[in-house]
């Protein structure tokens, strides 16, 4: 494929400087799609919620510690659950627990911005697990959560295409 590229790029070149048309050749080469970008609100060491326990948040209705012996990686992040069955129950369904917009504000998500978040400032709204900065954000999403919700999801592609690795 390297040398496909090559000869297209001399051929190309050449006909443009003999005084050709530089529009390529028919064939082409096959095009490698470009990787996914991912956004998720990690620790320096590549832990989401602060190391809270995801399946606590969303079963529980609480911000609870995970530890480092119950662990496992879901979407860019690790993720640290306080008990075998808390991961167990994120292993067989990731997407019921990982909080929504990469563990970033959902109020800011909504302001087409990304935010930090305080671990006991959370939701479960619509079935997704919700974070905020703080008890403000948390009031303001929460004067119109459809709404807040729908401009944060039409959002979120955009943050992810210009924030995400």
């Amino acid at each position: 494929m390297f040398w496909t590229r090559v000869a297209f790029v001399v051929v190309t070149g050449t006909a443009a400087a003999c005084g050709g048309s530089s529009t390529p050749p028919a064939t082409t080469t096959p095009t490698v799609p470009a990787a996914e970008k991912v956004l998720v609100n990690v620790d320096d060491n590549g832990v989401a919620l602060s190391g809270n326990d995801a399946v606590a948040y969303v079963l529980d209705g609480k911000a609870t510690p995970g530890v480092a012996e119950h662990s496992s990686s879901h979407g860019g992040a690790a993720y640290v659950f306080a008990s075998a069955d808390h991961k167990a129950a994120f292993n067989a369904e990731p997407d019921k627990f990982v909080p929504r917009y990469g563990g970033y504000c959902a109020y800011a998500a909504a302001q087409n911005r990304l935010s930090e978040v305080q671990a006991d400032q959370f939701e479960v709204y619509d079935g997704h697990l919700l974070l905020f900065t703080n008890p403000e954000f948390h009031q303001l999403f929460d004067k119109d959560p459809p709404g807040n919700k729908a401009k944060a999801d039409a959002n979120w592609p955009g943050l992810v295409a210009k924030h995400g690795r």
